[in-house]
């Protein structure tokens, strides 16, 4: 058994790693794409949300990406010469945080959703035309985030890193910019994206990270 075996015991396989990632990916565009599904309880509770007067703090959503991102390259830097297999880990879902983005951004482009403060209750601050509505970048960032530091801690209290995702990803619904399965879907693909990324690629950054940490 080899070193990042010993470490790392969910990581694949190196001849099994591309259809693993894949079936990750696949299945998050999947899941993702089925949120859709839930379009019409997701528009009734966002108007229950949009009526009950919440008001949560403008830019909520980036102040908690912010703090998640700098948890979890403060544990990926921490690692580095202790674990490298785990720092490997952590670059790897790093890449799989940019991947969670441009899959949000493609399966916007591809589906075209509007924003329900365009076409549900309309607002003068809405974000324009052609800034699609589902999935939520928000979403998906902060849960690729948040999956990162849970892939790269390995300890169950690290799932904590959840809660920030959550709540960023709420407030975009309750700041009425996203409808309910917008977020959803997001999270989906942050989460399935990340892991995805870190099967395929941890194993192939382990020398990377060994060779970094020697120059120190």
């Amino acid at each position: 058994m080899s070193p990042a075996e010993q470490e790392e015991p969910w990581l694949p396989p190196a001849r099994t790693a591309v259809p693993r990632a894949l079936a990750w990916w696949g299945a998050g565009i999947l899941l993702a794409a089925s949120a859709l599904l839930l379009t019409e309880p997701s528009t009734t509770a966002y108007l229950a949300v949009a009526r009950s007067g919440l008001d949560w703090p403008d830019l909520l959503a980036d102040i908690l990406i912010v703090g998640l991102s700098a948890w979890f390259a403060v544990v990926t830097w921490r690692s580095r010469h202790a674990r490298p297999t785990r720092a490997a880990t952590g670059l790897a879902a790093g890449v799989g945080a940019l991947g969670a983005y441009l899959s949000s951004e493609l399966v916007k482009l591809l589906l075209t959703e509007s924003r329900p403060c365009r076409n549900v209750l309309p607002a003068p601050d809405c974000p324009g035309a052609g800034d699609w509505s589902f999935p939520s970048n928000h979403a998906t960032v902060a849960f690729a985030v948040a999956t990162a530091v849970v892939l790269v801690v390995g300890r169950w209290w690290s799932a904590g890193a959840y809660l920030p995702a959550l709540v960023a990803a709420s407030s975009r619904v309750v700041d009425g910019v996203h409808f309910p399965h917008d977020v959803i879907a997001g999270a989906v693909i942050g989460t399935c994206t990340t892991v995805a990324c870190a099967l395929l690629l941890s194993r192939r950054l382990v020398p990377l990270v060994a060779r970094l940490s020697r120059r120190r």
